[in-house]
Formats: C-alpha cells, structure tokens, sequence
C-alpha cells in the first residue's frame, strides 16, 4: 500500500482525533466530518469512490477560494472606505497570496493532514490550496457567517504583516510569477530602452505579457523598476 493511500486511510478512520484536530484549528465543532476528510485529499492522492466518481479536494478549493475571495473583499471594502477599485483589488491580491497561505497551512497544522504523494517541500501550493479547500469544508458545514468569523479572526491575523507596506518595498513582480505559476500560465517580461529616453539618464519600458498578451507597461529608471511597474499594473487589472 502506498504510503500516502496508508495516510488516507489513517485520516479516515480517526474520526475522534480528526474532530479535535479540525476544531483545534477553526474553533468549531465539526458537524461532517466528510466535507474535511474530502478537503485534505489533494489530487496527487485521487481515489475513486464504490460510484465511479472521482475523489480530491479541487472542487472543495474551487469553492473555498471563491468563499476567502469575496470575504476577503467585503472586510477591505468596509475597512477602508476611502481606497480605489485598484488599490483594493491590490491590497486582497497581498493578503489572498500563496505565501500567507502556506503560512497559515504550516502554523495552524494543516499542512500536517494533507494526504498526497506530491513532495509539499517542493510543491508549496499544495500547503496553501488546502487551506482554501478547509475554508471551503467550514462553508459547506457551517455556512457564511461562520466562516467569516474563521477568516477575519484567525486566518486575517496571521497573514504576512502587509498592511504598513509601502509600494515601494512590495515585490510585484514576485506576486505575479507566483499567481501565474499557480494557474500554469506562461508569462514573459520584453523590457527595452524607452524611445524618448536621454542618454545620461536612461528610462526603461516594460511589457508584461501573459499567454502571449500583454496585460501590464510599465516604466522606470532601471529594469527592475520597469519590471515592478508592469507587475504591479497587472495586479490591479488582472487578478
């Protein structure tokens, strides 16, 4: 038996030690069991089920994602009344990221329930697509408001500290290469010397191209400026 099936069947059959683990995390009393045991089976770990079907957490994600998105979004809307359509949609691209995702993961233990044959070492959106799969598990066993109070007062606090950080020290284009690794997107940066650019101070143009498109320009003083420039037009529009 391979040992993520031996994980599989360990977690399943666990029910008492599971309960507490789930409650440990969410501070709730799970009602069934069976939205959590779906949502730690990540697809590398696919089963089919005595119907036919087949049995991971992409459905459960796809859901959970969706759920932390909007909630995300009315919590910043209603935090900051003053702020853009594009400085919010900046500002829930940096909390709703890869990074405080597995960081969460690994801090609230989920990362110790994921059944996968995937290496999480070398995989870390595994950590992260398992907290949204848990999310999406506390909506359907508890619904909306329970969920908000698990996002906004557990998940929320122990984001990555984002909130006093300037644009100016926020990777962009590392927030980028990472949304577009995580949908298997191709992504390229064709930066070049601008037309109207002096010789004794250089100005550089960058186009950020996705699937062949180019979704973000950007200028600035050297590359790196224009390659930040671009990615951080991209996270207003795009995402």
């Amino acid at each position: 038996m391979h040992k993520s099936i031996k994980a599989l069947v360990s977690i399943f059959y666990c029910g008492d030690n599971l309960k507490n683990e789930i409650k440990s995390i969410s501070g709730l009393k799970p009602r069934n069991i069976e939205y959590y045991k779906l949502a730690f089976v990540h697809r590398s770990a696919s089963f089919i089920s005595p119907e036919g079907s087949t049995i991971n957490n992409e459905r459960i994600e796809f859901l959970g994602d969706s759920v932390l998105g909007f909630v995300i979004a009315e919590y910043l809307y209603l935090k900051h009344p003053d702020m853009s359509e594009g400085e919010l949609t900046k500002l829930r691209s940096r909390y709703v990221n890869g990074s405080n995702l597995e960081k969460f993961s690994k801090q609230s233990g989920i990362d110790k329930l994921i059944v996968t044959r995937a290496d999480i070492r070398k995989s870390v959106h595994i950590t992260g697509d398992a907290v949204e799969s848990f999310i999406g598990a506390i909506y359907l066993d508890h619904g909306l408001k329970k969920t908000k109070q698990f996002i906004i007062d557990r998940f929320l606090p122990n984001c990555i500290s984002i909130q006093n950080s300037s644009n100016s020290d926020y990777n962009f284009k590392s927030e980028v290469i990472e949304w577009c690794q995580h949908k298997k997107l191709e992504y390229s940066y064709e930066t070049n010397i601008h037309p109207s650019s002096k010789n004794h101070r250089p100005l550089f143009i960058c186009n950020l191209f996705i699937s062949g498109v180019i979704i973000g320009v950007g200028t600035g003083r050297s590359k790196k400026d224009a390659e930040q420039s671009a990615s951080r037009e991209t996270l207003y529009g795009f995402k």
